[in-house]
């Protein structure tokens, strides 16, 4: 499996994003086939996809496609993406006919199901917002235009997140700030924190472990629905944290945390922070 994951990662760096012709050889099977509702045929072998690849290339040359998360099992390979670029090129041939250059962006996600045999990827089987696709170049109307990001009330949120959740644990606040859907996602945790209760143990079990922390706003940033905070926290470790037994240490430490906000509550929270700092001051790593 993780043979079939390198490939499908080199299909995507080297085929979709570099338009490497010779990995494109290397990689697909003479009997490749690949579909995607976007475009009215499909393509197949690989002199078929390199037609594909080609005009994806000449209609956006700034093209790419970032891999998010992939999910391996026997033959398969099925990636999650994030793809986008600026149409100044060739016309797009879709469903909906030929696009023209507009020079419009667009940036959509998608999944392809790649099945692989004997080091070969013979079928690709994908899955894109065609209908995002379409709106972001100018060829539908979206349906009901959203109003526009509210920054200034969403900045206010992650504010309220850290200064009345996480510095004075007010639990109470997460129910007004936090949607249900909530996901709370970083490294040290297996999984991550879902839901409003699920994020309220969190927080009980952190300022268990470090009763004085202290969350200090060192940068931050904001675009649309996206806010984005770098912090230094403070504490004395006077509980069980991450297996580790109180030491009455004190800690410090750096972190980003990103907020993906809607209707003006949190929707998740990504952190990364300094964690191998953070284990090593309370003993987890060894000096």
């Amino acid at each position: 499996m993780e043979e079939n994951r390198l490939i499908a990662r080199r299909y995507f760096t080297e085929i979709m994003n570099m338009a490497n012709m010779d990995t494109l050889y290397e990689l697909l099977s003479p009997d490749f086939i690949f579909t995607l509702p976007t475009h009215p045929e499909s393509y197949r072998g690989p002199d078929g996809f390199k037609d594909l690849v080609m005009m994806l290339h000449s209609c956006f040359s700034d093209f790419y496609i970032h891999v998010q998360d992939m999910v391996s099992s026997g033959d398969t390979v099925v990636t999650r993406w994030r793809g986008g670029g600026t149409h100044t090129g060739g016309a797009l041939h879709t469903v909906k006919g030929d696009i023209q250059a507009s020079g419009k962006k667009f940036e959509i996600d998608g999944m392809t199901w790649h099945r692989i045999k004997n080091g070969k990827i013979v079928e690709a089987l994908v899955n894109e917002d065609t209908v995002g696709l379409m709106v972001q170049l100018g060829v539908l109307p979206f349906p009901v235009a959203p109003p526009p990001p509210d920054e200034k009330a969403n900045l206010a949120v992650a504010h309220r997140y850290i200064n009345e959740v996480m510095n004075q644990g007010h639990l109470e606040v997460i129910d007004e700030i936090i949607d249900l859907h909530f996901q709370f996602i970083i490294p040290t945790q297996p999984e991550p924190f879902r839901g409003p209760e699920g994020f309220k143990g969190f927080v009980q079990y952190l300022r268990n472990a470090f009763p004085d922390i202290k969350f200090s706003i060192d940068r931050e940033a904001v675009d649309g629905d996206k806010v984005a905070v770098r912090w230094k926290i403070t504490g004395t470790h006077k509980g069980e944290f991450l297996g580790a037994a109180p030491t009455e240490k004190f800690i410090e430490d750096y972190g980003i945390d990103i907020f993906t906000m809607s209707k003006g509550k949190i929707l998740t929270v990504h952190v990364n922070e300094n964690d191998f700092s953070l284990m090593r001051q309370i003993g987890i790593i060894q000096s």
